[in-house]
């Protein structure tokens, strides 16, 4: 059963402890904490969600998912500027901003891309 919010705000008045964290592992014998993403103000109040790498032991980039007034998702976009999760689109001004505040890499014309290649990409090493 899901407990409700009021059942949490119940079992803390009775001293019934609550989770604060969770680790998830994937070998067990490590440990991960799974954090959940940071809500900021955009052009609206909490409308840009702050998520840390989606893989885990640390691979993939800090993200961050940019809603619409309607809740809709209108791009989500990695710390260095480039499309995440497959999405591109536009920012709008203020949610751009609200991004490079924290140290997002946003392109001036606040277009956030996403290319597929025809072919893998080949690397050769020397």
């Amino acid at each position: 059963m899901i407990k409700r919010f009021k059942d949490f705000v119940e079992d803390a008045e009775k001293g019934i402890p609550t989770i604060f964290g969770i680790a998830v592992t994937n070998d067990g014998l490590s440990l991960s904490q799974l954090n959940e993403g940071q809500w900021i103000k955009g052009r609206f109040d909490r409308n840009i969600r702050l998520d840390q790498p989606t893989h885990l032991q640390g691979q993939g980039q800090a993200h961050a998912h940019v809603y619409g007034r309607k809740g809709d998702e209108i791009v989500a976009v990695n710390l260095d500027g480039t499309a995440s999760h497959g999405s591109k689109g536009r920012l709008h001004p203020d949610d751009a901003e609200a991004l490079r505040n924290r140290g997002y890499a946003i392109r001036q014309d606040r277009i956030v891309e996403w290319w597929e290649l025809d072919q893998p990409v080949q690397i050769l090493l020397e």
